[in-house]
Protein backbone atom coordinates (compact mmCIF):
# COMPACT_ATOMS: atom_id res chain seq x y z
CA UNK A 1 0.00 0.00 0.00
CA UNK A 2 0.85 3.84 -0.51
CA UNK A 3 2.76 6.37 1.99
CA UNK A 4 0.20 9.19 2.07
CA UNK A 5 1.53 12.90 3.31
CA UNK A 6 -1.78 14.96 3.55
CA UNK A 7 -0.29 18.51 4.33
CA UNK A 8 -2.57 20.93 6.10
CA UNK A 9 -6.26 20.47 6.94
CA UNK A 10 -9.25 22.66 6.57
CA UNK A 11 -12.77 21.95 8.05
CA UNK A 12 -11.33 18.89 9.29
CA UNK A 13 -11.78 17.46 5.78
CA UNK A 14 -7.82 16.15 5.66
CA UNK A 15 -8.60 14.51 8.71
CA UNK A 16 -11.61 12.31 7.40
CA UNK A 17 -9.18 11.92 4.59
CA UNK A 18 -6.65 10.11 6.63
CA UNK A 19 -9.35 8.07 8.60
CA UNK A 20 -10.77 6.85 5.19
CA UNK A 21 -7.46 5.90 3.75
CA UNK A 22 -6.15 4.28 6.52
CA UNK A 23 -8.64 2.07 6.64
CA UNK A 24 -7.93 1.44 3.06
CA UNK A 25 -4.51 0.10 4.11
CA UNK A 26 -2.36 3.21 3.35
CA UNK A 27 0.27 4.59 5.77
CA UNK A 28 -0.93 8.23 6.03
CA UNK A 29 1.08 11.17 7.65
CA UNK A 30 -0.74 14.40 8.58
CA UNK A 31 1.42 17.22 8.56
CA UNK A 32 0.39 20.08 10.08
CA UNK A 33 1.44 23.83 8.75
CA UNK A 34 1.93 27.00 10.72
CA UNK A 35 -0.86 29.55 11.15
CA UNK A 36 1.07 32.22 12.11
CA UNK A 37 -1.07 35.30 10.99
CA UNK A 38 -3.77 33.12 9.24
CA UNK A 39 -6.55 34.90 10.97
CA UNK A 40 -4.86 38.52 10.66
CA UNK A 41 -6.64 41.62 8.34
CA UNK A 42 -5.00 42.84 5.62
CA UNK A 43 -2.38 44.68 4.92
CA UNK A 44 -0.91 42.74 8.08
CA UNK A 45 -1.74 39.46 6.66
CA UNK A 46 0.61 40.00 3.92
CA UNK A 47 3.02 41.23 5.91
CA UNK A 48 2.99 37.84 7.51
CA UNK A 49 3.67 35.71 4.47
CA UNK A 50 7.25 35.97 4.37
CA UNK A 51 7.42 34.50 8.14
CA UNK A 52 4.36 31.90 7.56
CA UNK A 53 7.00 30.38 4.46
CA UNK A 54 10.10 30.76 6.58
CA UNK A 55 8.05 28.99 9.53
CA UNK A 56 7.71 26.11 6.76
CA UNK A 57 10.58 24.93 6.63
CA UNK A 58 10.40 21.81 8.71
CA UNK A 59 7.39 20.61 6.46
CA UNK A 60 8.93 21.38 3.44
CA UNK A 61 12.05 18.92 4.43
CA UNK A 62 9.92 16.10 5.79
CA UNK A 63 8.33 16.28 2.04
CA UNK A 64 11.65 16.66 0.62
CA UNK A 65 13.49 13.90 2.67
CA UNK A 66 10.49 11.22 3.00
CA UNK A 67 9.44 8.63 0.40
CA UNK A 68 5.96 9.52 0.35
CA UNK A 69 4.27 8.12 -3.08
CA UNK A 70 1.26 10.58 -2.86
CA UNK A 71 1.52 13.99 -1.37
CA UNK A 72 -1.81 16.12 -1.12
CA UNK A 73 -1.63 19.63 0.36
CA UNK A 74 -5.02 21.25 1.45
CA UNK A 75 -5.77 24.81 0.18
CA UNK A 76 -3.75 26.38 -2.53
CA UNK A 77 -1.47 29.08 -0.93
CA UNK A 78 -0.66 26.13 1.66
CA UNK A 79 0.81 24.25 -1.53
CA UNK A 80 3.94 26.18 -1.90
CA UNK A 81 5.87 23.84 0.27
CA UNK A 82 5.42 21.67 -2.46
CA UNK A 83 6.45 23.97 -4.52
CA UNK A 84 9.49 24.43 -2.26
CA UNK A 85 10.13 20.60 -2.07
CA UNK A 86 10.42 19.79 -5.83
CA UNK A 87 8.00 16.98 -5.44
CA UNK A 88 5.31 15.95 -7.38
CA UNK A 89 1.70 17.21 -5.03
CA UNK A 90 -1.71 17.08 -5.65
CA UNK A 91 -3.47 20.91 -4.31
CA UNK A 92 -7.05 20.74 -2.93
CA UNK A 93 -8.99 24.13 -4.18
CA UNK A 94 -11.76 24.97 -1.32
CA UNK A 95 -12.89 28.40 -2.57
CA UNK A 96 -11.26 31.21 -0.62
CA UNK A 97 -8.04 30.24 -1.57
CA UNK A 98 -9.40 31.03 -5.19
CA UNK A 99 -12.00 33.72 -5.25
CA UNK A 100 -10.48 36.13 -2.71
CA UNK A 101 -6.61 35.05 -2.90
CA UNK A 102 -6.45 35.86 -6.41
CA UNK A 103 -7.84 39.27 -5.35
CA UNK A 104 -4.75 39.77 -3.21
CA UNK A 105 -1.60 40.67 -4.45
CA UNK A 106 0.41 38.80 -1.67
CA UNK A 107 -1.07 34.87 -2.42
CA UNK A 108 -2.19 36.03 -6.25
CA UNK A 109 1.41 35.12 -7.58
CA UNK A 110 1.89 31.99 -4.85
CA UNK A 111 -1.52 30.18 -6.02
CA UNK A 112 -0.75 31.01 -9.53
CA UNK A 113 2.92 29.04 -8.57
CA UNK A 114 1.31 26.27 -7.02
CA UNK A 115 -1.82 25.96 -9.98
CA UNK A 116 1.41 25.56 -12.23
CA UNK A 117 3.29 23.09 -10.66
CA UNK A 118 0.25 20.55 -8.98
CA UNK A 119 0.48 17.46 -10.91
CA UNK A 120 -3.53 17.80 -10.75
CA UNK A 121 -5.93 20.23 -8.91
CA UNK A 122 -8.99 19.11 -6.52
CA UNK A 123 -12.04 21.34 -6.49
CA UNK A 124 -14.48 20.75 -4.13
CA UNK A 125 -17.96 23.01 -5.41
CA UNK A 126 -19.11 23.05 -9.33
CA UNK A 127 -18.23 26.75 -9.75
CA UNK A 128 -14.09 26.74 -8.89
CA UNK A 129 -12.98 25.61 -12.06
CA UNK A 130 -14.49 28.96 -13.44
CA UNK A 131 -11.29 30.25 -11.12
CA UNK A 132 -8.44 28.11 -12.64
CA UNK A 133 -8.55 28.98 -16.99
CA UNK A 134 -5.40 27.03 -18.53
CA UNK A 135 -5.56 24.34 -16.13
CA UNK A 136 -8.48 22.31 -17.13
CA UNK A 137 -6.84 18.96 -17.96
CA UNK A 138 -5.69 18.84 -14.31
CA UNK A 139 -8.95 19.40 -12.34
CA UNK A 140 -10.55 16.95 -10.56
CA UNK A 141 -13.82 17.73 -8.41
CA UNK A 142 -13.95 15.72 -5.14
CA UNK A 143 -16.73 16.97 -3.36
CA UNK A 144 -16.27 17.50 0.29
CA UNK A 145 -16.66 14.11 2.57
CA UNK A 146 -19.53 14.09 4.51
CA UNK A 147 -20.11 10.92 7.43
CA UNK A 148 -24.08 11.05 6.57
CA UNK A 149 -24.62 8.44 9.32
CA UNK A 150 -22.99 10.55 12.12
CA UNK A 151 -25.12 13.69 11.50
CA UNK A 152 -27.99 11.32 12.28
CA UNK A 153 -29.93 8.60 11.18
CA UNK A 154 -33.38 10.08 9.83
CA UNK A 155 -35.50 9.05 11.96
CA UNK A 156 -37.05 12.34 13.34
CA UNK A 157 -37.53 14.48 10.11
CA UNK A 158 -39.24 17.81 10.70
CA UNK A 159 -43.38 17.93 9.96
CA UNK A 160 -43.86 21.81 11.19
CA UNK A 161 -41.64 24.81 11.00
CA UNK A 162 -41.16 26.17 14.41
CA UNK A 163 -37.26 26.45 14.75
CA UNK A 164 -35.07 27.90 11.50
CA UNK A 165 -31.27 28.57 11.74
CA UNK A 166 -29.16 30.15 9.52
CA UNK A 167 -26.08 28.10 8.97
CA UNK A 168 -23.10 30.01 7.48
CA UNK A 169 -20.45 32.21 8.32
CA UNK A 170 -21.39 35.95 8.33
CA UNK A 171 -19.66 37.02 5.47
CA UNK A 172 -20.71 38.48 2.46
CA UNK A 173 -19.14 35.72 -0.15
CA UNK A 174 -22.17 34.02 1.61
CA UNK A 175 -24.51 35.74 0.35
CA UNK A 176 -25.95 36.56 4.35
CA UNK A 177 -27.46 40.35 2.86
CA UNK A 178 -30.00 38.60 1.18
CA UNK A 179 -30.91 36.76 4.56
CA UNK A 180 -31.10 38.96 7.29
CA UNK A 181 -33.38 41.50 6.06
CA UNK A 182 -36.12 38.60 6.57
CA UNK A 183 -35.44 37.25 10.16
CA UNK A 184 -37.94 40.34 11.95
CA UNK A 185 -40.67 38.72 9.69
CA UNK A 186 -39.38 35.19 10.50
CA UNK A 187 -39.30 35.68 14.09
CA UNK A 188 -43.09 36.33 13.99
CA UNK A 189 -43.73 33.04 12.57
CA UNK A 190 -40.56 30.85 14.09
CA UNK A 191 -37.38 31.37 16.72
CA UNK A 192 -34.64 32.48 14.27
CA UNK A 193 -30.96 31.60 15.10
CA UNK A 194 -27.66 32.29 13.65
CA UNK A 195 -24.24 31.33 14.20
CA UNK A 196 -21.99 33.91 16.22
CA UNK A 197 -18.97 33.39 13.25
CA UNK A 198 -17.65 35.13 10.80
CA UNK A 199 -16.54 39.20 9.86
CA UNK A 200 -19.79 40.50 10.16
CA UNK A 201 -20.58 38.84 13.23
CA UNK A 202 -20.52 41.88 15.75
CA UNK A 203 -22.16 44.46 13.27
CA UNK A 204 -25.15 41.71 12.36
CA UNK A 205 -25.36 40.62 16.34
CA UNK A 206 -26.01 44.69 17.24
CA UNK A 207 -28.20 45.26 14.08
CA UNK A 208 -30.59 42.36 14.49
CA UNK A 209 -29.98 41.08 17.50
CA UNK A 210 -33.58 42.15 18.59
CA UNK A 211 -34.97 38.52 16.41
CA UNK A 212 -31.99 36.64 16.53
CA UNK A 213 -30.20 34.31 18.80
CA UNK A 214 -26.64 34.21 17.99
CA UNK A 215 -24.92 31.17 19.20
CA UNK A 216 -20.83 30.43 19.28
CA UNK A 217 -20.17 27.40 16.60
CA UNK A 218 -19.98 23.74 18.20
CA UNK A 219 -17.31 21.17 17.43
CA UNK A 220 -17.58 19.57 14.19
CA UNK A 221 -18.43 16.08 16.17
CA UNK A 222 -21.35 18.07 17.64
CA UNK A 223 -22.94 19.89 14.14
CA UNK A 224 -25.25 16.87 14.04
CA UNK A 225 -26.84 17.16 17.42
CA UNK A 226 -27.06 21.33 16.46
CA UNK A 227 -28.49 20.92 13.01
CA UNK A 228 -31.67 18.42 14.48
CA UNK A 229 -32.83 21.37 17.00
CA UNK A 230 -34.03 23.33 14.03
CA UNK A 231 -36.62 22.38 11.30
CA UNK A 232 -35.24 24.43 8.41
CA UNK A 233 -32.33 25.20 7.34
CA UNK A 234 -31.00 29.31 5.62
CA UNK A 235 -27.63 28.33 3.90
CA UNK A 236 -25.78 30.26 1.26
CA UNK A 237 -27.21 32.76 -0.71
CA UNK A 238 -25.05 34.25 -3.44
CA UNK A 239 -22.55 31.42 -5.11
CA UNK A 240 -24.93 29.32 -6.14
CA UNK A 241 -23.03 26.12 -5.32
CA UNK A 242 -23.42 23.68 -1.95
CA UNK A 243 -20.98 24.38 0.37
CA UNK A 244 -19.58 22.04 3.44
CA UNK A 245 -22.38 23.36 5.71
CA UNK A 246 -24.80 23.12 3.50
CA UNK A 247 -24.33 19.28 2.86
CA UNK A 248 -24.08 18.54 6.13
CA UNK A 249 -27.21 20.23 6.69
CA UNK A 250 -29.05 17.97 3.88
CA UNK A 251 -26.92 14.72 5.32
CA UNK A 252 -28.81 15.81 9.46
CA UNK A 253 -32.10 15.82 7.43
CA UNK A 254 -32.41 19.59 7.76
CA UNK A 255 -34.47 20.74 4.64
CA UNK A 256 -32.43 23.60 3.17
CA UNK A 257 -33.23 26.91 1.72
CA UNK A 258 -31.04 27.97 -0.54
CA UNK A 259 -29.40 29.52 -4.05
CA UNK A 260 -28.31 26.74 -6.22
CA UNK A 261 -27.53 27.04 -10.17
CA UNK A 262 -29.22 24.38 -11.75
CA UNK A 263 -26.53 24.26 -14.61
CA UNK A 264 -23.30 23.40 -12.01
CA UNK A 265 -25.72 20.07 -10.88
CA UNK A 266 -27.10 18.62 -14.06
CA UNK A 267 -26.47 14.89 -13.19
CA UNK A 268 -27.79 15.11 -9.80
CA UNK A 269 -29.11 18.55 -8.66
CA UNK A 270 -29.88 18.81 -4.81
CA UNK A 271 -33.40 18.51 -3.19
CA UNK A 272 -33.05 22.46 -2.14
CA UNK A 273 -35.63 25.02 -1.59
CA UNK A 274 -35.16 27.52 -3.49
CA UNK A 275 -34.65 31.48 -2.66
CA UNK A 276 -32.99 34.33 -4.00
CA UNK A 277 -33.25 37.11 -1.39
CA UNK A 278 -35.25 37.72 1.97
CA UNK A 279 -38.86 37.70 0.18
CA UNK A 280 -38.78 34.35 -1.22
CA UNK A 281 -36.95 33.34 2.05
CA UNK A 282 -39.88 34.49 4.07
CA UNK A 283 -42.61 32.69 1.27
CA UNK A 284 -40.94 29.47 1.35
CA UNK A 285 -40.82 29.43 5.03
CA UNK A 286 -44.49 30.39 5.22
CA UNK A 287 -45.28 27.95 2.63
CA UNK A 288 -43.34 25.09 3.97
CA UNK A 289 -45.10 25.81 7.83
CA UNK A 290 -48.07 24.06 6.19
CA UNK A 291 -46.42 21.61 4.08
CA UNK A 292 -45.73 18.70 6.68
CA UNK A 293 -45.26 15.88 3.99
CA UNK A 294 -42.78 17.99 1.87
CA UNK A 295 -40.61 18.82 5.24
CA UNK A 296 -40.65 14.86 5.21
CA UNK A 297 -39.94 14.46 1.68
CA UNK A 298 -36.96 16.89 1.91
CA UNK A 299 -34.95 15.16 4.56
CA UNK A 300 -35.36 11.79 3.33
CA UNK A 301 -33.85 13.14 -0.55
CA UNK A 302 -31.65 15.07 1.01
CA UNK A 303 -29.57 12.57 3.33
CA UNK A 304 -29.69 10.34 0.42
CA UNK A 305 -28.41 13.29 -1.87
CA UNK A 306 -25.68 14.03 0.47
CA UNK A 307 -25.12 10.05 0.63
CA UNK A 308 -24.46 9.47 -2.75
CA UNK A 309 -22.67 12.40 -3.67
CA UNK A 310 -20.74 13.66 -0.43
CA UNK A 311 -21.01 9.90 1.23
CA UNK A 312 -17.55 8.84 2.53
CA UNK A 313 -17.28 5.46 0.70
CA UNK A 314 -17.53 7.53 -2.77
CA UNK A 315 -14.86 9.76 -1.38
CA UNK A 316 -12.69 6.88 -0.82
CA UNK A 317 -12.95 6.18 -4.38
CA UNK A 318 -12.28 9.33 -5.87
CA UNK A 319 -9.25 9.66 -3.89
CA UNK A 320 -7.93 6.58 -4.94
CA UNK A 321 -8.70 6.94 -8.41
CA UNK A 322 -7.33 10.69 -8.58
CA UNK A 323 -3.83 9.19 -7.25
CA UNK A 324 -3.62 6.02 -8.65
CA UNK A 325 -5.03 6.13 -11.76
CA UNK A 326 -8.02 3.03 -11.29
CA UNK A 327 -11.54 3.60 -12.19
CA UNK A 328 -14.23 5.39 -10.49
CA UNK A 329 -17.48 4.87 -11.80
Amino acid sequence: MARIALVHDVAGIAAIQARLLRSAGHHVDQIALPAMGASWGWPLKAIALPLRLAACAPAVAKLRGSRYDVIHIHFLSQGIVGVLAGRPFFAQAHGSDLHLNLERPGYRSVTRSVLRHATRIFYVTPNLPDYMPGFEKKLVYLPNPVDVSALGDGSRPPTQVRRVLIFTRLDPVKGVDRIFPAVERLSRVAEVTALDWGPLAAEYRSRYGRWVTFVKPVRHAEVGALLRQFDVVIGQMRQGVLGLMDVEALAAGRPLIAVVDPALYEGDPPPVVAAADSGEIVDQVDRLRSAPDELVDLSKHGREWAERNHGLARHLELLQSAYFGTAAS
